[in-house]
């Protein structure tokens, strides 16, 4: 019988049981670090019933803020991510920051892009300033109300 060192014995035991015990997250596969942190900004209808959830259902996304006027649309939609990353999670989640001002959403250096869903004539200048502080940008259709404001936010993006 051969002996071996008790750095040997862990090195085989850990490697054959190490995926067995230690989540895929642990390793960095889906660290958040490896997600886009995403702003929403408009949280009517249809930010609450079709954006948020593609969001939220997506494995490359992280929604960390929300952004209303109306403060209880902007409470609605922080409880609707919230509790969709606690069932994801099955623990408590509080990291969905709200906000009443979408210069706030593009302030924050953590936010890698926004999603305006906001009423059509801010489409543009929320574009173009989330364009100027560096954000990806996705926004509702119609993009514009004239083809010059779509003209201004596509040379905002350039």
């Amino acid at each position: 019988m051969s002996k071996s060192s008790r750095r040997t014995f862990l090195k085989t035991v850990g490697a054959a049981t190490a995926p067995l015990i230690i989540p895929a997250r642990v390793f960095g596969a889906e660290a958040p670090s490896n997600r886009i942190t995403v702003g929403i900004i408009g949280a009517g209808r249809q930010s609450h019933h079709v954006n948020v959830p593609q969001f939220l259902n997506s494995p490359h996304a992280q929604i960390v803020a929300v952004c209303d006027v109306d403060a209880w649309r902007a409470e609605t939609e922080k409880a609707q991510v919230e509790a969709h990353y606690a069932r994801q999670t099955g623990q408590s989640y509080a990291g969905c920051a709200v906000y009443r001002d979408f210069r706030d959403i593009l302030a924050r250096d953590d936010i890698d892009a926004v999603m305006i869903s906001s009423p059509d004539h801010w489409h543009v200048p929320m574009g173009i300033a989330a364009a100027r502080a560096g954000k990806h940008i996705s926004v509702e259709k119609p993009l514009s109300t004239c083809i010059a404001h779509g003209r201004l936010l596509s040379d905002a993006v350039d």
